[in-house]
């Protein structure tokens, strides 16, 4: 079998830069002449993908399927799903790329709507449907707002995203999402991720959590691997990492607290380790938000 290839960045590159930690958006045709107008099939493990295709038209690659889509018209691609792109020279339109764990946490309340935004979605314009031409007109202006060098710019996308997710939700709502080969694998990660959310404690072994899915750890290894290329171990501590990310942003609580809450129970170690997944300790990533 074939492995996946999964990326760290968009399309190859090892990072991104988000606009506060949401989002990152780019014109399609410079990425397609970039790469030769195709991008071989990959995966995010941590991306939500909107494709906005203004004109042209591409073929669209999921989990080894096919599909041609023509302008004017855009398509959700959810985290760790499968997806490349063939593209030409008339193929024009927007990448726009969100952050997924800034999205739950913006729509934790909203469970339906990150339940229904996890699936493949396809919309053509239809100038007689007022909830694609609303979602249209709000991506448009989130490209806009990203581009511009406006004051509050990074207070409007935050508010333009979560509107925009909206719109899409409402339109996902009442219609078909487009159902392709799942596996066991996805459904068993999706459960592993889900009692890392529920369980929230750093001393939870890999075996604790095999058990409690009941396979084998080397099992959900292997499940792990596949679906976001990572051991169950990394994805663990990617997930407190994103959990601490959100703590440091709260001035009121020390280093030290964040770890207790994280339970891990040696702050100098909990120092080291986010260190060593973002390239800055918690002070110093502190500090990038405009407080020593």
């Amino acid at each position: 079998m074939r492995s996946k290839l999964f990326f760290k960045g968009i399309y190859g590159d090892n990072s991104i830069d988000m606009v506060r930690d949401i989002i990152h958006i780019t014109p399609m045709e410079v990425t397609g002449k970039r790469h030769e107008w195709f991008i071989k099939p990959h995966v995010h493990s941590d991306l939500f993908q909107i494709f906005v295709l203004e004109s042209g038209s591409l073929e669209l690659i999921i989990n080894g399927e096919s599909q041609i889509v023509e302008s004017v018209s855009f398509f959700s691609i959810p985290k760790n799903i499968s997806h490349g792109l063939q593209m030409n020279e008339d193929t024009k339109g927007w990448v726009i790329s969100l952050y997924d764990k800034s999205l739950e946490n913006m729509l934790k309340l909203d469970t339906d709507i990150i339940n229904k935004i996890d699936e493949i979605h396809i919309s053509k314009l239809d100038e007689k449907d007022k909830l694609i031409n609303d979602a249209l007109t709000t991506i448009r202006k989130c490209i806009d707002e990203y581009y511009s060098e406006l004051p509050g710019k990074q207070h409007a996308l935050q508010y333009l995203v979560g509107m925009m997710l909206l719109r899409l939700y409402r339109i996902f709502v009442t219609s078909s999402a487009v159902h392709l080969s799942d596996n066991k694998n996805k459904i068993y990660y999706r459960r592993f991720v889900q009692l890392i959310k529920e369980m929230k404690s750093f001393k939870i072994s890999v075996e604790d959590y095999a058990s409690r899915l009941n396979i084998s750890s080397g099992h959900l290894n292997r499940i792990c691997k596949d679906v976001s290329g990572l051991s169950p171990k990394d994805v663990v501590i990617n997930f407190f990492i994103d959990e601490a990310k959100i703590y440091l942003r709260n001035f009121d609580m020390s280093i030290a607290e964040i770890s207790y809450e994280l339970d891990i129970e040696d702050p100098a170690y909990f120092t080291r380790l986010f260190k060593k997944k973002t390239e800055f300790t918690p002070k110093e990533f502190r500090s990038q938000l405009g407080r020593k």
